[in-house]
């Protein structure tokens, strides 16, 4: 009897213990890939014309001390070009000083848009280029890039699969994993001298699509760059928007001097770390129909 009642008790064991397992499965990387499609779909219109306001610090740290800080601030505006969220950053002060009359200029640019318009507006947002401290920084410091990878003209380019699972902002979310595979002849997804490969994870409600967290690296053999952006609700507009951004770039730079061991020039690594904090959304609905 005792026997009989000590492998009951451990097949009882055993079921409690694998009970968990088997609810833990969570759903197909092809079912949160429609469900963040999905969602993206509806979300790309609501937030276009959405400005936010960017405190963006750019740290220098290359050869492992700070030499050099930087804080920029900038309208960042967001808009739906063809399904895809994009933003334009209009900077206005760096370290507090005016570099501008602050007034919204790309919305009120877009509001009726032309393509005239939309030229300018671009321009507007090179002029914030030339205060980024490093050109991978300019080129690559968008906060809805990693959004790109749902877009469905870039799915094929790329591999899905579901890479963890947590707890953000009282719903559980799964991390769906992206990545390009390297060519010889590359052309990827996101443009940069040194042909940098993107992988990432783009942290998603299952249930609704909605998208709660990116995280996004880009790599190459001469540079490097890693930009984590954090979701959060504004009960005002309804929407969930860039609430943070934290991002690190790394990438080799020629000095134009002569190497010692004959030839060629000397490359200088410079490294940086970042972060941006988002607030004071406004709206200012645009619908947007000219070429990027």
């Amino acid at each position: 009897m005792e026997v009989i009642r000590a492998i009951v008790t451990v097949l009882l064991v055993s079921a409690a213990a694998g009970a968990p397992v088997a609810a833990q499965k969570g759903p197909a990387p092809a079912d949160v890939l429609r469900a963040g499609t999905e969602y993206l779909s509806a979300y790309a219109p609501r937030v276009s014309g959405v400005t936010l306001e960017e405190e963006y610090t750019m740290l220098d740290v290359s050869g492992g001390r700070v030499s050099g800080t930087q804080r920029l601030t900038s309208d960042v505006v967001l808009l739906n070009l063809a399904g895809k969220v994009i933003a334009l950053r209009d900077s206005f002060a760096i370290d507090n000083n005016p570099l501008r009359e602050r007034v919204p200029r790309i919305t009120s640019l877009l509001v009726k848009p032309t393509t005239s318009a939309w030229e300018r507006a671009q321009a507007y947002a090179s002029e914030s280029f030339r205060h980024m401290q490093a050109e991978l920084i300019a080129r690559v410091n968008e906060p809805t890039l990693a959004l790109l990878f749902l877009a469905p003209e870039y799915q094929s380019r790329v591999t899905f699969k579901i890479d963890g699972r947590k707890r953000m902002d009282g719903v559980e979310v799964v991390g769906l994993r992206f990545e390009e595979p390297k060519a010889k002849n590359p052309s990827y997804v996101i443009k940069t001298h040194g042909d940098a490969v993107a992988s990432g994870r783009l942290w998603i409600d299952p249930a609704t699509g909605r998208i709660h967290q990116t995280e996004l690296s880009l790599r190459s053999s001469s540079e490097s760059a890693r930009i984590t952006v954090t979701y959060a609700h504004d009960p005002s507009l309804d929407l969930w928007l860039p609430s943070a951004m934290i991002d690190a770039y790394e990438e080799s730079v020629a000095t134009g001097a002569v190497s010692n061991m004959g030839g060629g020039a000397n490359n200088v690594r410079r490294s940086f770390d970042c972060r941006a904090r988002y607030s004071n959304p406004r709206p200012t609905p645009i619908v947007l129909a000219v070429p990027r």
